[in-house]
């Protein structure tokens, strides 16, 4: 498999600044515990075990849930309830849910429309 054909997705919390399921090239595998990957043309080590890999290119919204009772997510609920937002697989961008569980959704930053994979949250 060719470095450039993985992906990874960031699914936990962590002194990374990456964005929470957002999917990101693999530029290398540095060791068995680290892998490099390509943000904005700016290669940023990431622990493995914060990270989904993949060897296709992703296709579907990630929907993240942020609980109330994990660090710095009562930034983004004011109310104390978890919130639940998808990020797009082409552009990153994040974006809230208008209905209760759309199975496909369109991004409004690049246009495209794509499936919600409700079946593996981060």
């Amino acid at each position: 498999m060719k470095t450039s054909e993985i992906w990874a997705r960031v699914r936990r919390r962590g002194a990374h600044g990456l964005r929470r399921g957002a999917w990101y090239p693999v530029v290398s595998e540095v060791r068995d515990d680290l892998v490099l990957v390509d943000v904005s043309r700016r290669n940023v080590p990431i622990p493995r075990a914060l990270v989904e890999v993949s060897d296709q290119r992703p296709s579907r919204w990630s929907v993240v849930r942020w609980d109330p009772s994990e660090a710095g997510a009562k930034r983004l609920s004011q109310d104390g309830h978890t919130m639940i937002y998808a990020v797009c697989p082409v552009c990153r961008s994040r974006t809230n849910f208008e209905e209760a569980k759309p199975q496909r959704m369109p991004c409004s930053e690049c246009g495209g429309e794509f499936e919600v994979d409700w079946d593996h949250p981060c």
